[in-house]
C-alpha cells in the first residue's frame, strides 16, 4: 500500500502539472471544454489525496500492528485507482451536458473506499480494546 500510495501521489501530481501546462500554453481542446477541465481537475485532486490516504493507511497498519483482512485492503487499493480513473476517462469523451459512462466508476470506488475505512476503524477499535484504552 505504501508504494502504491507514493506512486499515486507522484502520478497525479505530474498530471496536475500537465493540466497547468495546458492552461499556460492556452490549449483550446482543454480551455474551451469546461466539463473536461472540471473532470480532469477532479481526477488530479482525488488521485493525489487518495494516494495520501493509502500512505496514511499503510503507516497506521504498520505502526499499530492492525489486523485488517485482505479484502478491505484490496478494496482500498482498487478504489484509489478507480475513482480518479473514472473522473479522467469520463472527461475524455462526454456529451455536452453529461460526463462519459466511466463516471460510474466513481460511486463504485467510493463504496470500496468507505468499506475499507470502516475496516480500519474496526481494527483500530479492536487495537484500543486490546491495549486497554
Amino acid at each position: 500500500m505504501l508504494v502504491q500510495g507514493w506512486a499515486s501521489i507522484a502520478f497525479w501530481m505530474m498530471f496536475g502539472l500537465l493540466l497547468e501546462g495546458l492552461i499556460g500554453y492556452k490549449i483550446p481542446a482543454y480551455l474551451e471544454d469546461a466539463q473536461r477541465r472540471e473532470l480532469f481537475r477532479l481526477a488530479h485532486t482525488h488521485g493525489t489525496l487518495l494516494g495520501l490516504l493509502l500512505v496514511i493507511g499503510a503507516l497506521c497498519a504498520k505502526n499499530f500492528a492492525l489486523e485488517i483482512v485482505k479484502a478491505p485492503r484490496v478494496a482500498l487499493r482498487l478504489g484509489v485507482v478507480l475513482m480518479p480513473l473514472g473522473f479522467f476517462l469520463s472527461g475524455i469523451r462526454h456529451t455536452e451536458t453529461d460526463p462519459g459512462l466511466a463516471i460510474w466508476l466513481v460511486p463504485v470506488a467510493a463504496l470500496l473506499i468507505i468499506w475499507a475505512a470502516i475496516a480500519f476503524v474496526l481494527a483500530l477499535l479492536k487495537f484500543n480494546d486490546e491495549k486497554g484504552q
